[in-house]
């Protein structure tokens, strides 16, 4: 249960920067792969604190990256259709 919960809390955070990301448009790309780094990481501090375990924590941080990921480009190509 205490993955599920950290999953959850990783795909708000990783919707945050979605949001996050579509306001700074017109940011340099450094910027936004700061600002990426900055939610990986907490994110990942986020994980570890409900978990408190690394290794657990260190995949559900990358399964809820890849799971919004392939939700993004899954809503892209959607759009373009439509």
């Amino acid at each position: 249960m205490k993955s599920y919960i950290a999953f959850l809390v990783q795909m708000i955070l990783w919707s945050v920067f979605s949001v996050a990301e579509w306001i700074s448009e017109k940011d340099h790309v450094e910027y936004k792969w700061i600002m990426f780094v900055l939610f990986f990481y907490l994110a990942f501090m986020a994980a570890k604190r409900i978990v408190q375990s690394r290794k657990l924590t260190l995949f559900i941080t990358s399964f809820s990256l890849t799971c919004f990921f392939v939700f993004r480009i899954a809503f892209e190509n959607m759009m373009e259709i439509f």
